[in-house]
């Protein structure tokens, strides 16, 4: 399947009302792709408000992507995980989900070295395979994925995941995973792509002659530096203005590229995407 490179996420936007105004600026603007998760309590809304919209933009559900998202369970979890795609397809009011993504490699409940972890890992991507012959789910992916946790599926699934969603920018550019998922057609997929508007990733040197250069802001730079390496973004906002802009970057050069990748210094900004310390 073809995913759209420029997508919308979704955290946070959670009443129903904001769903619907902000979804329909997201539609106009010229986003396809609408980023969710069961954690973010609100595929409901994104569903009620989809049902509405896409005739209002002469759009069909064929014309867009959804994506979804589910952690592993402790709890029953081949059959747990088919429930909750379930509830996920009645709640977004669809037939199918383009993409369905573990969302992490261990069940909320469960520590970071629990032995376990591996079993729950396999029988949730398990029922996502059997969710896929069914046709409830169109693409199996998975997010905060380490090399280890990909190279496990290996020996159980009949396909490795086409998706891997991972926090990506020029603080924590993740080069050895990209290479991996490069290397085994794995797409990857950045979340939190600005870096939670870092002030020190934001204020750099190398961002603001590049801003300048351009004219354009510096978001608009440090989304190029992942969409100009092939890398999908889901950028959020509720401002129709820089809904816009977040379409419309630059294209760096090479020697521009790998400028602001010299920025990393391995530092994540959202609390959950330490996968590599999951067993």
């Amino acid at each position: 399947m073809r995913i759209p490179q420029f997508g919308f996420g979704t955290y946070k936007i959670t009443e129903a009302s904001e769903v619907l105004s902000v979804l329909d600026d997201a539609l106009k603007a010229g986003y396809r792709l609408f980023d969710t998760a069961k954690v973010y309590n609100n595929e409901k809304e994104i569903g009620s408000a989809l049902k509405i919209l896409l005739p209002k933009h002469n759009l069909t559900r064929e014309d867009i992507t959804i994506i979804s998202k589910l952690h592993p369970t402790a709890q029953n979890t081949f059959d747990e995980t088919i429930r909750r795609v379930y509830e996920s397809l009645d709640l977004l009011q669809t037939d199918y989900i383009d993409i369905y993504l573990i969302h992490y490699p261990k069940p909320n409940e469960c520590q970071n070295e629990d032995e376990n972890n591996a079993e729950y890992r396999r029988l949730t991507y398990c029922a996502l395979e059997k969710c896929l012959e069914d046709g409830k789910i169109r693409t199996i992916g998975v997010s905060n994925y380490e090399i280890r946790h990909l190279e496990e599926i290996r020996g159980f699934a009949k396909h490795l995941p086409v998706l891997n969603q991972i926090e990506l920018h020029p603080h924590f550019t993740r080069k050895e995973l990209r290479e991996y998922c490069r290397s085994n057609g794995i797409i990857v997929q950045a979340f939190s792509s600005l870096a939670r508007h870092n002030e020190q990733l934001f204020g750099s040197e190398i961002v603001g002659k590049l801003a300048e250069k351009y004219e354009v802001p510096a978001t608009s730079i440090i989304l190029a530096w992942a969409t100009n390496q092939n890398i999908l973004i889901i950028p959020k906002s509720t401002n129709f203005n820089r809904m816009v802009q977040n379409l419309n970057v630059p294209q760096l050069s090479i020697p521009e590229i790998e400028a602001l990748s010299e920025l990393n210094i391995n530092k994540n900004y959202v609390g959950r995407t330490t996968g590599w310390l999951v067993q």
